[in-house]
């Protein structure tokens, strides 16, 4: 499989960690706190639980995404592999997935 498409399941699999996961109801309780500091002048607009929820599963992707990421890039700078390699991407999915275990176990049930 190519990086690049690896690339793209870790993405998705962000993706799906962000809408499903269950800190995505911590970050959508504390949205008084960081809308009000990344949106100082919008923030009450901002407000509305639709766009909280938006922002919480943004937030919560794209930590996914660079925490899923630490142990591509430690292996990538202590063991000297290749970057952007095909190790260091299925490294990298390797974290994403285990980061949304707790996700895919809130929505596996579903469909049981």
């Amino acid at each position: 499989m190519h990086p690049n498409s690896i690339f793209l399941l870790v993405l998705a699999i962000s993706l799906f960690n962000g809408l499903a996961s269950p800190w995505l109801g911590i970050v959508f309780l504390l949205a008084p706190v960081w809308i009000t500091s990344l949106f100082p002048g919008i923030a009450s607009f901002l407000n509305l639980p639709e766009f909280v929820f938006y922002f919480a599963s943004i937030l919560v992707s794209t930590a996914t995404l660079l925490i899923g990421g630490v142990p591509a890039a430690l292996y990538e700078r202590l063991l000297g592999g290749e970057p952007g390699g095909r190790t260091a991407m299925l490294i990298w999915l390797g974290g994403a997935v285990f980061l949304s275990l707790p996700a895919l176990g809130k929505v596996l049930p579903l469909f049981g």
